[in-house]
């Protein structure tokens, strides 16, 4: 499927996308992971693919000392 942009998404990028949509928050991948019953490397390609399209957005989050995690919020459309 082609977005009004001319990008090429699949079922992955919009279910994350629709996720991200509901939430009305920012979430982790393991969040969205455990949500939508996928890998978390899944996920996380799909989020960098999805980032790379200017659609959503990461930060960093420091977690515990010494640990972050990337948390993804949508910034744009398709």
């Amino acid at each position: 499927m082609s977005g009004k942009n001319g990008i090429s998404i699949g079922k992955a990028d919009r279910v994350v996308l629709r996720l991200l949509e509901k939430s009305g928050r920012a979430l982790s991948t393991y969040e969205i992971a455990k949500v939508l019953k996928l890998s978390w490397a899944t996920v996380n390609t799909h989020c960098y693919k999805l980032m790379s399209f200017g659609v959503i957005s990461g930060r960093n989050e420091e977690v515990k000392i010494g640990m972050k995690r990337i948390v993804w919020e949508l910034t744009g459309s398709l």
